[in-house]
């Protein structure tokens, strides 16, 4: 457990020097015998009433004035943040023969921490004060069962963490009854079964993907056909079942969806079907390497007859094995929950804040941290009662749009994706 108090940070800057230059400029002039003029004799009359008005004014001011009382300014209270993270400071072998895979999670840790730590800081420096105390949560579930038993995480305003799926559904389930904000700030899992309605899922599930692309189709290309090619493996229902009700509801069933199985890339039963004169939508829900290839490969083949419009899974983004070049012959389109915009102030303001304080290029996971950091934080100091309307706190974050909303048995979710297309052998957002 590693506790750190964020207080209110004074201005630094260097002292100001004042110069003080006092001329003393002497005259000389001829010396004048100032002339007094007398006073005339009063009246006694005269001298009575001047007496009467200086007991009058005496009087006055006998009457004390009432001093107004200043007033108390109430300190900002000090909010107290548990942040559970899978640092595995007892497993961390720094040896030589260590490889470094040993250390992945360990650096994720470390950077959600560095730029969540930032944010909070940029909000110190406004005036909120934060109680910060981060937890090992080891990656074990074991041990997250056992933090959510912890007082000093129990008795915490915010919790944020743990971060992998098997952790937040362990400590989740252990926690539900304290009706406090807890927050999922990286799981892309889905929150069903966790039975924690305070619980925050910050990175949209699969599901919202699938969700996010029929609504893109259906408002931009209005196809008679989608066709749903399949590995075959059922992990890839996850994504095909809310995308069939979606395009179901959004087409009211107008749209015909054509679900079939690709072996070995064989598109001989789907011919007979294509257009070659308009365009022909595929969805490929299958992140598996050796049918990616093979398929990818046979529809750039067919795309020399037929017009080829291609939606992928949101996790080809990080498939260093497909070829960029081959995805925008395909007019690729994938959905994704992360895209930063290097090039706008607030983004470049972070990093050259993150490099001062930390020394370091910020990857993913500090950006992340950030956002998590600025936004919950920030509502648990100002406005606390707000976790119970996210729904109406949207929130512009560095990687992404928060657009929350509640779900029963699933807390909170975040819905925004974005839809992104290869263009220049790059990923850029569809505007």
């Amino acid at each position: 457990m590693i506790s750190a108090r964020n207080r209110r940070q004074r201005l630094s800057g260097s002292k100001a020097i004042l110069f003080l230059s006092v001329l003393f400029c002497a005259a000389c002039s001829p010396k004048i015998r100032p002339v007094v003029n007398q006073p005339a004799m009063k009246t006694q009359e005269e001298i009575t009433k001047e007496k009467e008005a200086a007991d009058k004014a005496a009087a006055a001011a006998s009457v004390a004035k009432p001093v107004e009382a200043a007033p108390v300014v109430k300190p900002k209270r000090t909010i107290s943040i548990a942040l559970l993270l899978p640092f595995s400071l007892d497993d961390i072998d720094l040896s030589k023969s260590s490889s470094s895979k040993n250390l992945v999670k360990t650096n994720i840790a470390v950077d959600f921490y560095e730029g969540f730590k930032l944010a909070l800081d940029s909000l110190t420096g406004n005036g909120q004060n934060f109680k910060l105390t981060v937890f090992d949560t080891r990656d074990e579930v074991n041990q997250a069962q056992k933090l959510a038993s912890n007082p000093a995480i129990r008795n915490s305003d915010l919790i944020v963490g743990p971060v992998f799926p098997a952790g937040v559904q362990a400590f989740s389930s252990k926690i539900y009854s304290l009706h406090k904000p807890v927050v999922s700030p990286l799981s892309a899992a889905s929150p069903a079964g966790y039975n924690n309605e305070n619980l925050i899922t910050v990175t949209p599930p699969l599901e919202f993907h699938a969700m996010r692309a029929a609504g893109f189709i259906q408002e931009n290309i209005h196809p008679k056909t989608v066709y749903i090619l399949r590995s075959g493996f059922s992990e890839e229902n996850k994504y095909i079942l809310p995308f069939k009700r979606s395009m179901d509801s959004l087409s009211r069933k107008q749209t015909k969806i054509v679900d079939i199985t690709i072996s070995k890339g064989d598109f001989t039963a789907l011919l007979p079907k294509l257009s070659k004169t308009s365009e022909n939508i595929f969805v490929i829900p299958s992140t598996e390497r050796s049918f990616l290839r093979v398929t990818l490969e046979s529809l750039n083949q067919l795309s020399d007859t037929y017009p080829v419009q291609l939606f992928g899974h949101p996790n080809w983004s990080k498939a260093t094995y497909l070829r960029p070049e081959l995805l925008e012959k395909l007019h690729t389109y994938i959905t994704s929950a992360y895209q930063v915009e290097y090039k706008s102030a607030e983004v470049t303001g972070f990093i050259k804040s993150f490099r001062k304080n930390y020394h370091t290029e910020p990857n993913e996971y500090a950006i992340k941290g950030f956002d998590t950091g600025l936004y919950f934080a920030k509502i648990s100091a100002e406005q606390p009662a707000n976790f119970k309307m996210l729904q109406n706190m949207p929130f512009d974050a560095l990687h992404n749009r928060f657009e929350f909303m509640q779900k029963k048995g699933y807390g909170w979710i975040n819905t925004s994706v974005e839809v992104l297309q290869y263009n220049n052998f790059t990923l850029k957002q569809v505007k």
